[in-house]
């Protein structure tokens, strides 16, 4: 719950704060468990810092120095932090998730942590928060009650090899955090992250290097998954690994790719995978040829030849399936029709984990959007056209001024019946209006219907409202000063809606401090 500036209330209870020397805290007068605090868990802002806000107080001695305040009367400010060096550091590794016994070593201090029994409940051992946080689903732990002084057992050298705390390799107990040598451990740690990268990238080079000797480059066209067959990458790769770095940078993807798919939809897991696949669908493509080609009849004896004889298709493919499947050597493909299929770029859409979608599924998309919106211009345009034949005939009828005629009658209640006169639509502007109304009810059927189709590509859709005969930008300028104030001091405001308006940015220039905001419109005709 964060804190703001609003105008004093004499009855605002929210407005009303006790600050207690002893504790150096400023409680809610509404709620005394609630106390002004400082929130660490937010990003810190350039020009504003960090946000105030309302928390629970928590009344341990260490480990709430974000709720430690000091007013400063000559000034009339007050100083957050306001608390012994400890108390900071227990602070920021409880905000940071790194072991308290890490900063301090082998001192027993007041702070928040957890405990649990062992299994015969005779021994119990105490967390710290970021440890218990990290071990929480583990064991059934208890949050401990202010004023009992440990340290957290993550720490100790006696500790077993299960409870290494919240660090996933590094052992607690071979941290130092504290503030004289903190700088010169993370020095050690980011030198011996860099040796181990060095290490891993010198024996990925090695073997990548060896491998290049004998591995071909395949040449590919990556597209990304739902963009069909629109700003295609060209990408030479040897290994599975590099073709998905390479399509990742390339294609700008938001993740990491991790799915390769064909046309056909296709899952792709080596370089292997994919070359046999363009190697089955190109002799696809040559069957199907043939057929066409050989439309006339057969003779019997050819028809037996050839039935006996193996499919040379399968034949290769049943030997080419033969390598394991995790690997992306293309040894054992026949180098005459490795060449062919390497000749052309094969055509690939690359995710990042979402499901395959046709490259023809967004054509088709954009093929009905299309057509939806040339059916919608066209009744939009038809209703622009009633619309102004209507307001014609109204001018015309307003413009003649003929008078009405009466009609004598047989009823007793009513014996005059007043008919026509300019004031009465006539039978021509009836339907014309029955008309409008019909073309209307149809043009809301259709849209209600298109927002219920779900394409299969996410396309962007504009709201479509029937255009009027002048239309206005939708975007406005504003000229905006303080009630009552001069106009010369006021400022312009661009938005669409009243709710566009930054409400920031006027009080940042014309100094609204109140939260509710009202604007007046001076309409000069």
């Amino acid at each position: 719950m964060e804190v703001v500036l609003v105008e004093k209330k004499s009855d605002g209870s929210h407005q009303r704060w006790i600050y207690q020397e002893e504790s150096r805290t400023f409680h809610l007068v509404s709620n005394p468990d609630l106390v002004l605090a400082v929130s660490m868990t937010k990003t810190r802002n350039e020009v504003c810092g960090y946000p105030v806000i309302v928390q629970k107080y928590k009344p341990y001695n260490n480990g709430a120095a974000n709720q430690k305040w000091h007013y400063m009367k000559n000034i009339k400010a007050l100083v957050a932090f306001h608390s012994t060096a400890l108390d900071k550091e227990i602070t920021s590794a409880n905000y940071a998730g790194v072991c308290t016994s890490s900063v301090i070593k082998e001192e027993n201090i007041d702070q928040p942590g957890y405990c649990y029994l062992s299994p015969d409940g005779k021994r119990k051992t105490m967390l710290c928060l970021a440890c218990g946080q990290s071990m929480r689903t583990e064991k059934g732990l208890k949050q401990l009650l202010p004023g009992v002084p440990f340290l957290c057992i993550s720490g100790t050298k006696t500790q077993k090899p299960f409870l290494r705390g919240p660090f996933k390799v590094i052992s607690v107990a071979e941290v130092d955090l504290s503030c004289d040598k903190a700088e010169k451990t993370l020095s050690y740690y980011q030198a011996h992250l860099l040796s181990l990268r060095m290490k891993t990238c010198t024996r990925a080079a090695s073997h990548s290097g060896m491998a290049a000797t004998h591995q071909k480059a395949v040449k590919i066209i990556a597209y990304k998954n739902g963009d069909g067959y629109r700003n295609g990458k060209l990408i030479v790769a040897g290994t599975f690994p590099m073709l998905l770095t390479e399509c990742t940078e390339q294609l700008g993807l938001a993740r990491a790719a991790s799915k390769v798919y064909t046309k056909d939809g296709t899952p792709i897991f080596t370089l292997r995978d994919l070359v046999l696949w363009a190697l089955d669908e190109s002799f696809l493509q040559r069957d199907s040829e043939k057929q066409k080609q050989d439309a006339a009849p057969v003779g019997k004896e050819q028809i037996i030849v050839e039935s006996m004889e193996e499919n040379p298709r399968m034949k290769v493919k049943n030997r080419l399936f033969a390598k394991s499947v995790t690997s992306d050597s293309l040894d054992g493909i026949d180098k005459s029709l490795l060449t062919v299929i390497l000749r052309n770029p094969i055509a690939i859409w690359v995710s990042c984990g979402e499901p395959f979608l046709p490259p023809n599924a967004l054509q088709k998309a954009e093929k009905l959007e299309k057509q939806n919106w040339l059916k919608k211009d066209r009744i939009l345009a038809d209703l622009d056209t009633m619309r102004h034949k209507m307001r014609q005939l109204k001018g015309r009828r307003v413009a003649a001024c003929q008078p009405a005629t009466m009609v004598p009658t047989k009823s007793p209640v009513q014996p005059v019946v007043v008919e026509g006169g300019w004031t009465q639509q006539t039978q021509e502007e009836i339907k014309l209006m029955e008309f409008i109304r019909h073309t209307e009810a149809h043009l809301s059927e259709i849209q209600e219907m298109e927002s219920k189709i779900n394409f299969p590509i996410a396309t962007k859709h504009i709201a479509v409202k029937p255009s009027n005969l002048y239309t206005q930008p939708n975007t406005k300028r504003v000229w905006i000063y303080l009630n009552g104030g001069r106009p010369e001091d006021g400022t312009y405001a661009w938005g669409k809606t009243i709710s566009e308006v930054s409400l920031l940015y006027l009080k940042t220039w014309i100094f609204i401090w109140s939260r509710k905001v009202f604007f007046y419109f001076l309409i000069i005709a």
